[in-house]
C-alpha cells in the first residue's frame, strides 16, 4: 500500500520536535549542573574563608578536600580560587613558605583579568604575607594593587580594607626604619586611614573602622596629641562594643589605658587596663602582657611598689608563654626571612652603591659651586680692597686733618659766636699739635683744655665737623696713621699693637675696628699694599 506523503511529513516533524526537546533538555541539564557546581563551589569557598578567619585550619583542609573530590569541570578561575585557599591554609597552618611561590605564579596569570575580585584577594593575601615577614615595602605594593582593583570594581568594603592594610604597613615601618623616616611614613598612614574614613560607617564596615580608629589613636599618641588620641580610642571602643567584638574592645581599652598613663591619671589607667584584660582570650596574650606591664608602671607612679612588683612578675610569666607560642612560628619562617633578608641586602648594597655615586657627584658639584662662590667672593673683596686702597693713596685730603664742614651761620647751637670761634681755633691747635694721639684724650679733657664745657664742645663738633666727638677723634687718628704709614717706612715694620698704641688706642682690636670702619680696609692689608708699592 502506498504511504501518504502528508503522514510521512508529520512523522518527520514529530521526530525533529522530539529531538530538539531532548537536546534542549540535555543542554539545560548541563548548564544547570554547571551552575549548580559553580554555586556549590563558591558556597564551599565562603565556608573555607570563614574557617580561615577563625583559624580553624583543619576543617578548612577538609572542605578543600571535599571540593577536589566532588566538584568537576572547574574553570581556570575556579582552580585559581581553590589554589588561593590551599595557599592560605598551607601558609597559616603549616608555615609552608613554598606555597607563596605558586600563588605568585598564579597572580601573574590573573593579571589578564585584573578586574576580578579574585585578583584582589590574591594581592591582599600576598601583601599580608610580606607584612607578617616585615617586608613592608613589598606588602604596600601588593596592597596598593588590591586597592586599585577594588576601586575599579567600586567595592567600598574592599577599598576600606585595603586602605586599612596600607595604612597599617606605613605605620609599622617605624619599627624597622630609622627615626628620620617616621614622619613621612606617619603622614602616608594618615592619608590612607582618612581615605577609608571618607565612606560612611555601616554594619558591614564598622569592624574595619574600629581598627582604623585604634591605629590613629596610637599614631596621635606617638606624636604627642593625647586629646586626639583619646577621641579616636573612644570611637573605636564605641564601635567594638556595638558589634560585641571582644578582641577589639580589649585593644581599645588598652589604648585608653596608655592614654590615661600619659595624662598622669594613673588610677583610671589601672582600672581601664584591668577591664581590658577581662575581654582577652588566649590569642590576645600579647595585649594582656602589655596591660599588665602598664598596670605595673601605674602602680609604680602611685608609689605602690608591692603591687607594681607583683604585676611585673605576672608580666614576665606571660612573656614566657608568648615567647613559647611564637617560637615555632619564628623557626618555620626563618628561611623565608633569610631569603628576604638576602634579597633586601642585595637591594640595599645596590642602593648604597648608587647612593655613593650620587653623593660623590653631588658632593663634587657642591664643592665646585662652593669654591666658585668663595673664589668670586675673594675676587670681589680683593678688587674692592684694591680700589679703596688706590682711593686712599690718590686722595690728597688724607694728608690733611679734618677741616670745617661749614660755619653754622644760623647759629643753631645758640652758643655765642665769639665762643664758637674760640673753640674752633682751639680745635685747630688741637689738630696741629696732634693732641688726639694721647690715650687719655676725652671730650671732657679737650673741653677743659679749650676753656669751655663738654656740652658746648660736643655741639660745635656735631654742627661744624658733622659728626660726634668719638667719630671725630677716630678720624683724626686714622687719617694721621695713614699719612704716617705712607711717609714712614719704619712705622710699617711695627706690629699692629704697637701702631695702635702710638695712635692713642688701648688695644689692637679697637684700632683695627676704627681703621676698617673709616677706610673699609684692615690696617694689616693697607700696610701690606704699601710694602708692595715701595718696599
Amino acid at each position: 500500500m502506498k504511504k501518504n506523503p502528508f503522514c510521512l511529513f508529520r512523522n518527520y516533524t514529530l521526530f525533529l520536535f522530539i529531538f530538539l526537546i531532548i537536546i534542549t533538555t540535555a543542554t539545560n541539564l548541563c548548564f544547570s549542573q554547571t551552575k549548580d557546581n559553580h554555586s556549590l563551589l563558591y558556597s564551599q569557598l565562603e565556608k573555607i574563608d570563614r574557617k580561615i578567619d577563625i583559624r580553624d585550619y583543619n576543617n578548612a583542609k577538609l572542605l578543600i578536600s571535599e571540593i577536589e573530590e566532588n566538584i568537576d569541570d572547574l574553570s581556570v578561575e575556579d582552580k585559581l580560587a581553590i589554589d588561593l585557599r590551599i595557599g592560605e591554609v598551607q601558609y597559616y597552618a603549616d608555615h609552608n613558605e613554598e606555597s607563596i611561590n605558586q600563588l605568585l605564579i598564579n597572580l601573574e596569570n590573573l593579571k589578564a583579568i585584573d578586574t576580578s575580585r579574585l585578583y584582589y584577594k590574591y594581592n591582599s593575601f600576598i601583601g599580608q604575607v610580606f607584612k607578617t615577614t616585615k617586608n613592608f615595602k613589598k606588602a604596600i605594593n601588593y596592597h596598593k594593587q588590591a586597592l586599585a582593583n577594588a576601586e575599579k570594581r567600586n567595592d567600598t568594603l574592599d577599598i576600606i580594607f585595603s586602605c586599612l592594610k596600607i595604612g597599617g604597613c606605613f605605620y609599622r615601618v617605624k619599627y624597622i626604619d630609622t627615626p628620620k623616616y617616621y614622619r613621612n611614613n606617619k603622614d602616608s598612614a594618615l592619608f590612607y586611614y582618612k581615605k577609608a574614613l571618607r565612606f560612611p560607617e555601616t554594619p558591614k564596615n564598622n569592624r574595619f573602622f574600629s581598627r582604623i580608629y585604634d591605629h590613629l589613636s596610637r599614631i596621635e599618641m606617638n606624636i604627642g596629641d593625647i586629646d586626639t588620641a583619646q577621641t579616636y580610642a573612644n570611637r573605636a571602643l564605641k564601635i567594638n562594643k556595638s558589634i560585641h567584638n571582644s578582641f577589639g574592645i580589649a585593644v581599645s581599652l588598652s589604648n585608653l589605658s596608655n592614654i590615661y598613663y600619659l595624662q598622669k591619671n594613673y588610677t583610671k589607667a589601672i582600672k581601664t587596663a584591668k577591664e581590658s584584660n577581662l575581654f582577652i582570650k588566649d590569642k590576645s596574650l600579647t595585649i594582656k602582657r602589655n596591660n599588665l606591664e602598664n598596670i605595673a608602671k601605674n602602680y609604680q607612679k602611685l608609689g605602690d611598689y608591692d603591687k607594681a612588683y607583683n604585676y611585673l612578675t605576672e608580666t614576665y610569666s606571660i612573656s614566657k608563654i608568648v615567647s613559647k607560642n611564637t617560637l615555632n612560628k619564628k623557626i618555620n619562617t626563618i628561611e623565608a626571612k633569610y631569603n628576604l633578608a638576602i634579597e633586601k641586602q642585595h637591594a640595599l648594597e645596590e642602593k648604597n652603591k648608587r647612593l655613593k655615586i650620587q653623593l660623590f657627584f653631588y658632593g663634587a658639584l657642591l664643592l665646585v659651586v662652593v669654591l666658585a662662590i668663595l673664589g668670586l667672593y675673594f675676587f670681589i673683596r680683593n678688587k674692592n680692597h684694591k680700589r679703596k686702597f688706590e682711593e686712599l693713596m690718590a686722595n690728597q685730603q688724607n694728608d690733611n686733618v679734618i677741616k670745617l664742614i661749614e660755619i653754622d651761620s644760623k647759629n643753631e647751637t645758640k652758643i655765642p659766636i665769639e665762643t664758637v670761634q674760640n673753640i674752633l681755633r682751639g680745635l685747630d691747635k688741637f689738630e696741629e699739635n696732634n693732641g688726639f694721639l694721647n690715650k687719655k684724650t676725652t671730650l671732657n679733657s679737650v673741653a677743659k683744655k679749650l676753656g669751655t664745657n663738654s656740652s658746648y664742645l660736643s655741639k660745635i663738633v656735631n654742627s661744624h665737623k658733622n659728626k660726634n666727638f668719638a667719630a671725630y677723634l677716630n678720624e683724626l687718628r686714622i687719617y694721621y696713621v695713614i699719612k704716617e704709614l705712607k711717609n714712614n717706612k719704619q712705622l710699617r715694620l711695627y706690629t699692629i699693637e704697637a701702631i695702635a698704641d702710638c695712635m692713642g688706642y688701648n688695644n689692637r682690636e679697637s684700632f683695627s675696628l676704627a681703621f676698617r670702619k673709616i677706610t673699609g680696609l684692615y690696617p694689616s692689608y693697607f700696610i701690606k699694599q704699601l710694602q708692595k708699592q715701595s718696599p
